[in-house]
């Protein structure tokens, strides 16, 4: 473990590659993941309604950027953060899927024009969902495309036009960085697997993992989940080669970490563990939501003490959001710290700018009062 910068970074080598992390003699059957075309592309129904849209009369003096960006915009009422991951043609089919659905239908119709397209990750509040055990958040990914050719009847400037497609844009949501194409390709078969971890089918996440990672092989989200994925099987020795090959290819380690660090304790390796834990408490990551992501997985193990260590540094980062203070309040509870409790959800009901979870709040604290005078009556 060394110091770089402000970040210490758990230095480690792995002596591996990528392919070596896979142990198909264990996941047979095999189970066929969708090809790259039957993800990316329309089919040829579906190309050919959307070019007659392209040549209405209505659209004759309209950038392809512009058309694309309006007939998306007319099917979004069902598109949302918490569906599942649809193809193209699903997702045109049934107007409907989630954020990365969206982004991969908006690159099959700019396949059908001339126009270019590139994929940026937003920094944006993740939605969290827990199922079966598992902690999901989401990534925010914007489509930004552009025109590569212009018409002659409408003055254009010489650099090519663009439209940013982000239709679940938030207060505070900036670009973070340009999103390769293998790694938003690789989005999509992580997703599956990540859908079909929560749902039991492990042999299913392996395939879609796999793919993942053959496609962009130094990915630490599938190489997170495929340690994960390990691990549920009991596949632990799989797990820890997957997790220290992580750890030695990237500098974004706090998810990874994490991990690592719930698979040691459960080893019983609590000097490595506490070494672990070290990097974690001195990371500088400015972003609260990864910090409320880990502390919300360790009040799940029932890492109490470690849960409100990271609540509060998401507090310290963003001290205006009310989920920390949330997580403190349930954190405290759990520690028999009622007093505290009370005090963290009223901070928690202050920060908040949402009637739904202002309402909430205020019964928690209503409950977390009505206990405490019980017990001291």
């Amino acid at each position: 473990m060394v110091a770089c910068s402000s970040v210490r970074i758990y230095q480690v080598t792995s002596g591996h590659s990528t392919a070596d992390l896979f142990y198909d003699q264990d996941m047979l059957p095999e189970v066929t993941t969708a090809s790259l075309e039957s993800v990316f592309s329309l089919s040829e129904r579906q190309k050919q309604a959307f070019k007659r849209e392209l040549r209405r009369p209505a659209n004759r003096n309209h950038l392809d950027i512009e058309i694309i960006y309006h007939y998306l915009q007319n099917r979004l009422q069902n598109f949302n953060f918490y569906s599942k991951t649809l193809t193209a043609q699903q997702a045109l089919a049934n107007n409907s899927g989630n954020c990365l659905s969206l982004a991969i239908l908006t690159n099959a119709l700019a396949q059908t024009t001339h126009v270019g397209v590139y994929y940026e990750l937003a920094k944006t509040p993740p939605v969290f969902q827990r199922e079966n055990g598992y902690l999901l958040s989401s990534q925010h990914i914007q489509t930004v495309i552009f025109e590569k050719k212009v018409g002659s009847s409408i003055y254009y400037s010489s650099k090519p036009l663009k439209l940013k497609i982000d239709y679940y844009s938030t207060a505070g949501s900036r670009t973070l960085r340009r999103v390769s194409t293998a790694e938003f390709y690789a989005m999509y078969y992580s997703n599956v697997a990540a859908e079909a971890l929560v749902e039991g089918h492990n042999k299913t996440a392996y395939w879609n993992l796999k793919k993942a990672l053959q496609i962009d092989g130094d990915n630490p989200v599938a190489l997170n989940m495929l340690a994960v994925l390990y691990r549920q099987m009991g596949y632990d020795s799989y797990a820890e080669k997957v997790f220290v090959h992580g750890l030695s290819l990237t500098k974004n380690q706090l998810e990874l970490l994490s991990n690592y660090h719930r698979f040691l304790i459960d080893k019983n390796r609590l000097q490595q563990a506490n070494q672990v834990a070290d990097v974690i408490d001195d990371y500088d990551d400015p972003d609260p939501f990864k910090w409320i992501n880990i502390a919300d997985q360790a009040l799940l193990d029932g890492r109490y003490l470690q849960a409100e260590k990271y609540f509060k540094k998401a507090q310290r980062q963003a001290p205006y959001l009310h989920e920390p203070p949330a997580g403190l309040a349930k954190t405290y509870y759990f520690l028999g710290r009622h007093k505290d409790a009370i005090t963290a959800m009223e901070q928690a009901l202050e920060n908040s700018h949402d009637q739904s979870a202002a309402a909430l709040y205020q019964s928690k604290i209503n409950q977390l009062k009505s206990q405490t005078k019980n017990k001291t009556e």
